[in-house]
């Protein structure tokens, strides 16, 4: 896949991604006949440095379990209140810890 066309300021995750959302960034990928130059390696550390501090967040949230079961419960907005609060203690936790 290619990135071209594609502003440069959000980070690739999986191929959903790219498909849904037009912010992407790719990372380059060398070939052996076409190796990375210095410069896309430098440019793909920050792109998977941004990536995995994005990833560990996400985990971060799901360490409270309400985040990673289904939610059969009909009060508006608990799910965004339940968001709210793990996002909250996760926070917490990386600022005492």
């Amino acid at each position: 896949m290619s990135s071209e066309g594609f502003p440069q300021n959000a980070i690739y995750t999986d191929y959903f991604t790219v498909s849904q959302h037009p912010n992407t960034q790719i990372p380059k990928k060398g070939t052996r006949k076409r190796p990375l130059s210095p410069e896309q390696k430098q440019e793909n550390k920050i792109i998977s440095g941004i990536r995995i501090t994005v990833k560990h967040a996400i985990a971060g949230i799901k360490r409270l379990g309400c985040m990673t079961q289904i939610l059969r419960n009909r009060r508006p907005f608990i799910d965004d209140t339940f968001l709210l609060l793990s996002a909250g203690l996760w926070n917490f936790h990386l600022r005492t810890a």
